[in-house]
Formats: C-alpha cells, structure tokens, sequence
C-alpha cells in the first residue's frame, strides 16, 4: 500500500467518523427538543418535539409567572420568552426564562400596552407585537438585556378592532409582523433591523396572523381562514396551502419546514412539504386554551 493510499484512507476514515458524529449529535439534539405551548389559562405545557410521537404526553408544565401566556419564543441560548398578555392575574409584561429553569429570571413591563406576541433577534433585542387603546398597531423594541424600550415603531392600521399577530424572521434578519383586523383583512409587514421603516409584503391570500419561517426563508401563514399558506421568499402569492379544520390560533415552524399549527385545544403537526397532518394531539388539560407555541430544548 503506498503512501498516498494511506492518506487517502486516512481522510475517509476521518470523514466517516465526522459526518458519524454529525449523526449522533443531530440525534441527540433532536431528542433534547420540545413543543412549548401557552395556555391562556395560566401555563406553559411542554409536549415532545417529535411528529412520529403517536402517544404524546405532557412532559412538563411551568406556571410560575405565567398569569395569561400568549405569544411564545425561545432564542438560540434556550431563553424562553413569555408574552402574559391584559386580562390575567397581573399587569401584562414579558416574562423571560432561562433554559431549563421553571422561573422567570427577569420581566419586562415598561411600555407595554395590550401585548400579544414576542419575537427575539440573534443579537438578543426583544420585539413586541402590541396594540394601544386606539387599537393603533405598534412594535416596541427593548435592547438587549435592557427592560425600557429602545424604540416603538408604529403600524400602519389596517381595520378596526385591530389586534397582534405574530411574529418572525426572514432569510435576511428582518422582522415579519402580522396584524390582524378581522376574519379577512391580514397585513404582514417587514422591518429592517434598527430601523423603523414598515413596508407590507403584500400578500395576496395570507390566511391569517399566524407566521412561521423556515430554514430556506419559506414564510408560512396561519389563521382564521382554516389552512397555513406557504410563501416562497419574495413572493406575493402563496405556492402551497395546508388545508387545517380549525382556527390556527399561533404557528412554529422547523428548519427543516415541520409544522405545528396550535388551535384552542390541539396541536396538528405536519412533515415537511405535507399537506395532510402526520400526527395531531389535544392539549385539554382542565380548561386550557392553547394559544402560541415554540421549539427549543429543555
């Protein structure tokens, strides 16, 4: 065997054993991956993350403050970040979590309105999606680690009776925000970051306020019209529908294009490029009402 053939060898060998480790950790982190679901009445309830799951059970439950969760994130450090919106057992603010822990770290309730949904940027700056009295739209954006806001950025209104809708990012790190008038009238706008420049996408049939983003920059949008349109990047008009029999109230999407659209009392999650469900499971636990949901690890 010559030399040259010995590295060659080598190389593969090393490959092999890589794209092994790849595998396993892939795996690994799949297992450490959970659904979190908000409930309006009170709790965060934690589900398994895997679609084949046909038994699933509730993993974990944290209620500590969690007085009206609504919108849901969770960061690329595992931080959970909690939207308890007007109405609850308290004044509403955003409750943050870190990873694994059942308390909240640090609330932010300066400057919040009627909130409804939360998004966080990779550099750990804080959006709300949230309403006034006028039920004029608006962003307010907190620094990172900060608990006042750094800027509130208004929406134009598109209808009366306008309320939040979620929230998401795109290929290029701009905010995706949703508003929502009525049964119809849904706007998504995009804003660059640090700016407070609005430009609505357009969308010609978005399906409602729910959004979610995959790995390749697909936009999904859920809602009151029964089914999650599924926008290329760029697009105007959807490519697909997932047809859903239910309200979509909140809306998560994998990397890897995995859906899980929440209702009042389920959650149906669809494999990728699917447009019937691979599994659905209920959340009734007492008089829950599911709301938003999230990925992450536990």
């Amino acid at each position: 065997m010559t030399h040259a053939t010995r590295k060659r060898l080598a190389a593969r060998a090393l490959l092999a054993a890589a794209v092994l480790s790849a595998i396993v950790s892939g795996a690994e982190a799949g297992q450490k991956h959970r659904l979190f679901v908000s409930n309006l009445d009170g709790s965060i309830n934690i589900y398994s993350a895997n679609i084949h799951d046909t038994d699933v059970a509730l993993l974990g439950t944290i209620t500590a403050g969690a007085t009206r969760p609504e919108g849901i994130w969770i960061d690329g450090d595992g931080t959970l970040y909690l939207v308890n919106g007007e109405g609850g057992t308290g004044a509403p603010d955003i409750a943050e979590y870190k990873k694994g822990a059942s308390q909240p770290f640090r609330t932010i309730s300066n400057g919040l309105y009627y909130p409804g949904f939360v998004a966080v940027g990779s550099d750990g700056t804080v959006y709300v999606n949230s309403v006034d009295g006028d039920s004029t739209g608006m962003v307010i954006e907190y620094a990172p680690g900060k608990t006042r806001p750094e800027r509130t950025i208004t929406l134009p209104d598109p209808a009366y009776a306008l309320a939040p809708g979620g929230m998401a990012f795109d290929a290029g790190g701009n905010l995706l925000v949703a508003t929502l008038g009525n049964v119809s009238t849904v706007h998504v706008y995009r804003i660059p970051f640090g700016t407070s420049d609005v430009t609505d996408l357009g969308l010609q049939s978005p399906g409602g306020a729910a959004l979610g983003v995959d790995g390749q920059g697909n936009l999904y949008v859920g809602g009151q019209l029964g089914y999650v349109a599924v926008y290329a990047p760029g697009a105007t008009t959807s490519s697909r529908t997932v047809p859903l029999d239910f309200y979509c109230e909140g809306l998560t999407v994998a990397k890897n294009g995995t859906i899980y659209a929440v209702g009042e009392q389920s959650v149906v999650e669809f494999a990728p490029g699917a447009v019937e469900p691979t599994n659905a499971f209920s959340t009734l636990n007492g008089e829950t009402f599911t709301f938003d949901a999230a990925l992450g690890p536990r």
